[in-house]
């Protein structure tokens, strides 16, 4: 009786070990699918947060003995005030100042902002400009964008690298650059900001 010659290896045998190499990588990738599903869910639009404290942020604290950049979670607090009088305040989650001051006025009670808003240059964009332009036409507001001091200097008024520094020609709306090239106008664009806010360009 002839012996049956045994297959080395097995076919069967190596067809199952790889099935189950591949539910054991699906099973595992579904796991950390689950796990970054969850992990969005909790960030929402920050770009970070505390497993410690879900509702908290790393941020640049001013507090840095070590000088150097390190992170910590906190909270950035916002008060609103007059004449030394504290009107509201909240607590929010961005790092920057930018990103706070449309969510605050939204939730102020619209007759306690009386006058003209004042706030330091952290808060100074274009979407902040036009929702205070749109929500309180009637007040002004004195919030300096982040160069608005640096334009103000010698130094920034005598550099020829800037356009605002350039002559323009509003009737034929072109710019003529200290080494008299001439810049016309080729076409207004625009683009969406990280935030979804669009910017007009011309």
């Amino acid at each position: 009786v002839e012996e049956t010659k045994k297959i080395s290896p097995n076919p069967a045998k190596q067809e199952r070990r790889t099935a189950k190499k591949y539910l054991k990588q699906t099973r595992e990738r579904k796991q950390k699918n689950s796990k970054y599903a969850e992990q969005f869910a909790i960030v929402g639009e920050r770009n970070s947060y505390s497993k410690t404290d879900n509702d908290a942020t790393f941020m640049r604290m001013k507090e840095d003995p070590m000088k150097n950049g390190q992170t910590k979670p906190g909270y950035n607090l916002q008060v609103a005030a007059n004449n030394q009088f504290a009107l509201d305040y909240t607590l929010a989650p961005n790092p920057t100042d930018m990103r706070t001051l449309i969510p605050f006025l939204e939730k102020m009670d619209a007759d306690v902002i009386q006058g003209p808003i004042v706030a330091d240059a952290g808060y100074g964009s274009e979407p902040n400009y036009e929702f205070i332009e749109d929500k309180f036409g009637v007040f002004d507001y004195l919030i300096p964008y982040n160069t608005m001091l640096k334009e103000e200097t010698k130094r920034w008024r005598s550099d020829e690298r800037k356009v605002m520094n350039w002559h323009y020609n509003a009737e034929d709306d072109y710019y003529i650059d200290p080494k008299n090239v001439r810049f016309n106008f080729k076409r207004y664009a625009y683009r969406h900001d990280t935030y979804g806010y669009k910017r007009n360009f011309k």
